[in-house]
């Protein structure tokens, strides 16, 4: 005689599960990373202080200790780039910090958000932050869709069968974590890794209980602040972070060609001209674009010299470029008028052309960390591909490939 048996195998939600109940593996995929091992990150990280706060990058401990003294003062410090979310896959973001104790009149936050682009920046917030607030005396989790309170748990409503939430010490080393879902609509569910462990102490299912959807834009920086609204002072110490996609990142990704056609005329001999620019498109602030390959044509006649091309991160121009956004993608580009460079952005690669001959110079590169991003204040971070020639009255024509993820 036979049986059969039912052995399906389920598994109890919990932290060996994504955001989307799939059993967790630890083949995720990096988005986004901050660590202070060497400085203060300034090529990744936009700061903005006010009034009287200070920011000190303390090695030793490899953080950055943000501080604040009298009414009105604050420090932020936010990733340009911006994590890319993929929809039906879950997101992690976790970060380090200490001295998150409760400070009278203090207000500190850190999470995956972003607020209005005007001073004092504090206002019309969107996307996932812990705070600890002196003026209501609460530490809590929060959920906000631009502007709007969607969630908000304080500690007396935390809960953890393995934890006592009471036992937390705010002022030492904590590890925050928060994994989500996102189509709109879907979970999220907030934890602190203690003795190793990923305690979850509250979740908000995000899905039949909410009108519309949590929050306006999946994709969002790194962000961590401080700011006082009253007498006294405190601290808020940035150590550790990263989002990462809790699978393999699909190369569902947009592409793009640009042509610097009408040539550029690089008159005099070792001044640096640039070419083509550029940036994230008005509206598109969550993409991510990179750019793949450069082409240059030295089209000087009779006598060709030999140049260098850079790559550079926000040189300064003799003149304002004019950007002008490509309909329908994450791009805008500026074409050179005849500018000069007057000072070096930071050079992400370079690479010799040849004056001889009359081949096309191409030079592939991929750089996914360093990108073209938004600073606290709204602004464009610009990419420029520029010349230096070897000889006087020299003419280049170059084309650029870039793609992007939305």
């Amino acid at each position: 005689m036979s049986y059969i048996y039912n052995n399906s195998i389920k598994y109890a939600d919990s932290t060996n599960l994504d955001a989307f109940q799939r059993l967790r593996v630890s083949e995720v995929t990096s988005l986004l990373e901050v660590k202070h091992v060497h400085d203060k990150l300034p090529l990744l990280i936009n700061e903005v202080t006010a009034g009287t706060a200070t920011s000190i990058y303390d090695e030793p401990n490899a953080r950055v200790i943000m501080s604040t003294s009298a009414n009105n003062d604050y420090v932020i410090r936010q990733t340009t780039s911006r994590a890319i979310y993929q929809p039906g896959k879950g997101q992690i973001f976790e970060a380090s910090f200490s001295n998150f104790q409760l400070e009278t009149d203090v207000i500190k936050r850190l999470g995956y958000y972003t607020t209005n682009t005007s001073a004092p920046y504090d206002s019309v917030v969107d996307g996932i932050l812990l705070e600890s607030n002196g003026q209501t005396n609460q530490i809590s989790f929060q959920i906000w869709k631009s502007g709007t309170t969607i969630y908000s748990a304080d500690t007396t409503t935390w809960s953890n069968d393995d934890f006592l939430v009471n036992s937390i010490d705010w002022s030492l080393t904590q590890l925050m974590f928060v994994d989500f879902q996102w189509l709109g609509v879907g979970r999220v569910r907030f934890g602190l890794v203690i003795d190793g462990q990923l305690r979850i102490f509250t979740t908000n299912s995000g899905t039949n209980n909410l009108s519309t959807i949590y929050m306006t834009a999946p994709n969002q920086p790194i962000r961590y602040e401080i700011r006082q609204v009253g007498a006294g002072s405190g601290s808020l110490s940035m150590i550790c972070s990263q989002v990462s996609l809790e699978g393999s990142l699909n190369r569902l990704q947009q592409s793009l060609g640009l042509t610097q056609f009408p040539t550029v005329q690089a008159t005099t001999a070792g001044t640096k001209y640039p070419l083509i620019g550029y940036r994230i498109a008005s509206g598109y602030e969550g993409a991510n674009i990179t750019l793949s390959d450069i082409q240059s044509l030295n089209t000087t006649t009779p006598s060709k010299s030999d140049y260098y091309i850079t790559v550079e991160l926000n040189p300064t121009l003799s003149s304002s470029a004019v950007f002008t956004g490509v309909s329908n993608t994450a791009i805008a580009y500026s074409i050179s008028t005849g500018q000069t460079i007057t000072s070096d952005g930071y050079v992400l690669t370079t690479f010799l052309g040849s004056g001889g001959g009359t081949q096309v110079d191409n030079f592939q590169f991929e750089n996914n960390v360093i990108r073209p991003g938004i600073r606290v204040d709204g602004s464009y971070d610009e990419i420029w591909i520029c010349v230096v020639s070897q000889g006087n009255n020299q003419t280049f024509r170059s084309a650029i490939n870039l793609s992007y993820f939305l």
